[in-house]
Order: C-alpha cells, then sequence, then structure tokens
C-alpha cells in the first residue's frame, strides 16, 4: 500500500480554494432565494382564499419529497428535452437549491409565525395599525427570533448540498477534489481535504449564526425587550 502524501494537495489548494468559494457563493444565492420563495409560499400558506391555500401546500409537498439528486438532474437535463429551455449549470444549481430550500423554509416561516400570540395582532389592529403594519411591526419582528436556528441548520445544510452540483459539471469543491483525486491517483487525501473545507466553512457559518441568535435573544438586543427591561427596573413608589 503506498503512503499517504498529500504534497499534491498542497500543491492544487488554491484549486481547491477556489471550488470552496463557488459552492459557497452558489449556496448563499440559493438561499437567498430560497428565503423570498419561503416567506411567500408561507403568507399563501395562511391564505383565507382556498385555492392559494392548496397550491402554496402542493408546492411544499412537492419540493420536500423530491430527491436533490433527482431534482438537480430533472432542472438540468429534463426540461431541456422536455421544453426546450436550457439551463446553465450554475443557474441549475442555484434553481435546485432554491426550490428545495424554499419548501423547508415556508414551513419555518409559517410556523414561525403561527408562534406569535394572535392577541398581538388583535392588539396592533386595535391600536389603529392596518392589516400590514401589524405583521411588519409587530408579528414579523417577534417570529425573526423564533425562525433563525431553523433557518439557519437548513443554511448549513445547503452549504453542504452545493456538493451535488458536481454531478452536472459545476467546477465547485467536490468536483474539483473528484478531477485531482483522479489526475494525482490520490482519492483518500483529496477527499479528506474536501471534507476538512466543508468542515471549516461550517463551523465558520455556525458561529456567525450563533452570535446572530444571541444578538436577537429574548431579553437582549431587541427594541420590545428594551422597553420592558426599562419598565421592570422602574422602581415603585
Amino acid at each position: 500500500m503506498a503512503p499517504l502524501d498529500f504534497r499534491p494537495v498542497w500543491q492544487n489548494l488554491g484549486v481547491l480554494l477556489a471550488g470552496a468559494r463557488l459552492g459557497a457563493t452558489v449556496a448563499v444565492a440559493g438561499f437567498g432565494l430560497a428565503i423570498v420563495a419561503g416567506l411567500i409560499i408561507a403568507l399563501l400558506r395562511r391564505s383565507r382564499i382556498a385555492p392559494l391555500r392548496w397550491l402554496a401546500f402542493a408546492y411544499v409537498q412537492f419540493f420536500r419529497g423530491i430527491a436533490l439528486y433527482v431534482l438537480i438532474l430533472w432542472l438540468y437535463f429534463g426540461i431541456a428535452v422536455a421544453a426546450g429551455i436550457t439551463l446553465g449549470a450554475l443557474t441549475a444549481g442555484i434553481l435546485t437549491l432554491a426550490l428545495l430550500n424554499s419548501a423547508y423554509l415556508a414551513e419555518v416561516f409559517r410556523s414561525g409565525i403561527e408562534a406569535v400570540d394572535r392577541g398581538q395582532r388583535e392588539a396592533a389592529l386595535a391600536m389603529g395599525l392596518t392589516p400590514r403594519q401589524a405583521f411588519r411591526d409587530v408579528v414579523a419582528p417577534q417570529a425573526l427570533r423564533v425562525v433563525v436556528p431553523a433557518t439557519g441548520n437548513h443554511f448549513v445544510d445547503a452549504i453542504k448540498d452545493s456538493a451535488i452540483l458536481s454531478v452536472i459539471a459545476v467546477p465547485e469543491l467536490m468536483r474539483q477534489a473528484t478531477s485531482l483525486a483522479q489526475v494525482t491517483a490520490r482519492p483518500f487525501e483529496f477527499y479528506t481535504a474536501a471534507a476538512v473545507l466543508y468542515l471549516v466553512v461550517v463551523v465558520c457559518v455556525s458561529s456567525g449564526l450563533r452570535w446572530l441568535e444571541r444578538r436577537l435573544d429574548y431579553t437582549r438586543g431587541l427594541p420590545w425587550s428594551r422597553g420592558t427591561a426599562v419598565a421592570d427596573t422602574t422602581p415603585t413608589h
């Protein structure tokens, strides 16, 4: 058995880092679209118009039920054959991550909105706020701190899921590691390097998410929390 040799990894570290940056960029772009689409679907899931609720429900069930591998091949190859629409590999990758994660985020956002006591909205309406203002200024800020942990977990998953882009030849980290492993006949070394780079990215993102969660703590850093804290510390007469 040949001894381990990580020198080819160090010699091609720049290529691996470029692949990691590309994968992270695709994950961020896809997840950004997923947040927007997920919020829209979550609001439609709570709509009073039954057909809109049904369509949103079907959307969530479909994209939560389809395998990621199947979805990316369907978007990249299937649509091109069936409808004559050719998507670039990067575009297909971003859309895949956006569609898949938007379905999961829709349920996260819906649960977060429903976790806010209904009396909060009713009180806001009683004070003269419009329904839109009540949602924007009262419901959404409180729902935000509820959905951040789950949203962060899905973002970490999106970063790891970006490895699937290698099947459509996007030169992200896994694709580059596989190519270099074949050229140098050092699969263990390059796949180990890829695993370490994924781990570093995930740890950095997780640290940032924990910082954000602390900023959105129930008793610190929130406008309504400051008001409560002042009221609690006001001397009584």
